[in-house]
């Protein structure tokens, strides 16, 4: 990888990290607000919840992450995890058809393809349990893109194996979302994540 290339990934990890804590600040002063339309419109709340999610799941990781607290509060723990889960995994399908059909044309303009190429050397043989494990630690869009373009993996078994990856986290991340220092805490763990990425970066470049 090139210094050109370094900076420009850095830049724009410090970019998406300032994107998501914004977020969560924007989110933050206007819960009452969306709370009060996804109580008061049940289907489009929903609709609109996991077509976010769909989104996040191919082109945003984590950009939904600040509404995590505000699902929780209208809907409660157990079904804001369920349509959290739902909307990630068929985010992660699509992202997973789009590389599997379209292949690196599409996806180049979605996604970083030197993560997808660093990420390629790493994917193991016995796909299904490494997708369930894999699933609790790297983002979605990157991980779904690589296992379309570099594997046979089937859709089925992806999908199966995105599904009990993601769910655990959807819970946790539904639980946190409902103690009073919800959004401090994802904007802590974003900070957080922004800055161990580009701790492993710096090691990696020496």
């Amino acid at each position: 990888m090139t210094a050109k290339s370094r900076t420009r990934g850095l830049a724009s990890l410090f970019i998406v990290g300032g994107v998501l804590i914004a977020a969560v600040l924007l989110i933050r002063g206007h819960a009452d607000q969306i709370a009060h339309f996804i109580d008061r419109n049940p289907f489009w709340g929903v609709f609109l919840y996991i077509s976010l999610n769909i989104v996040d799941a191919v082109a945003a990781p984590g950009a939904t992450l600040p509404l995590i607290p505000v699902a929780v509060r209208v809907w409660g723990r157990v079904i804001a995890a369920i349509v959290t889960a739902t909307g990630w995994t068929a985010g992660s399908l699509a992202a997973f058809l789009i590389a599997r059909e379209w292949g690196v044309p599409i996806v180049r303009k979605l996604t970083s393809m030197e993560r997808l190429r660093q990420i390629r050397e790493y994917i193991p043989k016995d796909l299904f349990w490494s997708v369930v494990l894999l699933r609790l630690v790297l983002p979605m869009d990157v991980m779904s893109y690589a296992l379309g373009l570099f594997t046979d993996i089937s859709w089925p078994k992806y999908l199966l194996a995105t599904a009990l990856g993601i769910t655990p986290s959807a819970f946790v991340l539904a639980y946190l979302g409902r103690l009073s220092r919800a959004f401090d805490l994802i904007a802590f763990g974003i900070g957080g994540g922004v800055i161990a990425a580009y701790v492993l970066a710096q090691r990696r470049k020496k």
